[in-house]
């Protein structure tokens, strides 16, 4: 390098400590995010950026110089920094610099435009390294924050599935056993998925179950009654069991309407209530011995096979 170049960056590694100064306070006085990082770190960043500047003016070696703008670009990005925080530090940095360079030259009067047009090579290439660095790393943690919204959503709607699970029981009979709180949001979830279901099954019967549902207010209430009258515009009948006492009462002191969906006393009571209206029924295995004919199948039921593969 030009033997001016050496003596510049010699003269600025002597005022180094003091230009490192001014431009971390006014870097922090411009803009949010540098004000809200530690100062000490954002110093030994700014002192580094100058010493490696330094360097490249005196040697010709651009490495220390490009490697430290590409760790600066990676760390403010992954801190969230925006392009604005960017920009305001390059031009801190190349004000910095002619600072230097005009003080140096303020006696001497030696420096020649091409010398200020090697330091401005040395301060684009520095920028373009920060910004590309900068700009890759965001792209890349913006990739991985859509990843993981992707996965939660899909975990959500696994959960969602779980905790309202649709069993077909017999042809043309579901069963829908709700368990835990039932909100506004789970609601409506719990009348697309059944609706759905009683579709694509063309069921005529629903069975839900709501023992393992702790509460009831007035809302659910209607949720449920617009799920029963939504189910039996699309041909299906709905049997509500589970109804426990302190349940009842809501319902009674609400004055809620549920003459017109069957209820059941517990799911046993509601499965034997579907397959009566469909044609099947539950008897006990005494009654189907006693039936006249029935030997074989009594035997059967007394003494169970064992198959072995």
């Amino acid at each position: 390098m030009d033997n001016v170049l050496a003596e510049i960056a010699a003269f600025a590694e002597t005022k180094l400590t003091t230009a490192a100064e001014v431009f971390t306070d006014r870097l922090r006085a411009q803009q949010p995010n540098y004000a809200s990082m530690d100062r000490a770190a954002l110093l030994q960043a700014i002192t580094t950026s100058l010493k490696t500047l330094a360097i490249a003016m005196s040697t010709g070696n651009t490495g220390p110089f490009l490697a430290h703008a590409k760790a600066v670009g990676e760390a403010r990005a992954a801190s969230g920094f925006i392009a604005a925080d960017m920009f305001t530090a390059l031009n801190g940095l190349r004000h910095t610099a002619w600072e230097l360079i005009n003080s140096f030259d303020r006696d001497r009067q030696i420096v020649q435009v091409w010398h200020v047009r090697q330091v401005e090579d040395l301060l684009q290439e520095f920028g373009r390294t920060l910004l590309i660095s900068f700009s890759n790393t965001y792209r890349n943690l913006q990739e991985q924050i859509s990843q993981q919204a992707r996965q939660i959503e899909s975990q959500q709607q696994t959960i969602r599935e779980l905790s309202t699970p649709i069993l077909p029981l017999y042809e043309g009979i579901l069963v829908l056993p709700l368990v835990g709180a039932i909100d506004s949001f789970r609601a409506g979830q719990i009348m697309e998925r059944l609706l759905t279901a009683i579709a694509e099954r063309q069921s005529d019967i629903v069975i839900i179950d709501i023992t393992g549902v702790p509460v009831i207010d007035t809302a659910i209430a209607n949720y449920l009654l617009q799920t029963a009258r939504a189910a039996q515009l699309i041909g299906a009948q709905v049997i509500l069991v589970g109804i426990g006492p302190e349940i009842a009462q809501t319902i009674v002191q609400l004055g809620v309407d549920l003459s017109k969906i069957t209820i059941g006393a517990n799911l046993q009571n509601g499965i034997e209530l579907a397959l009566h209206r469909i044609g099947p029924a539950i008897q006990p295995v005494r009654a189907i011995r006693d039936q006249p004919g029935s030997r074989l199948m009594a035997d059967i039921v007394r003494q169970p096979r064992i198959i072995w593969n």
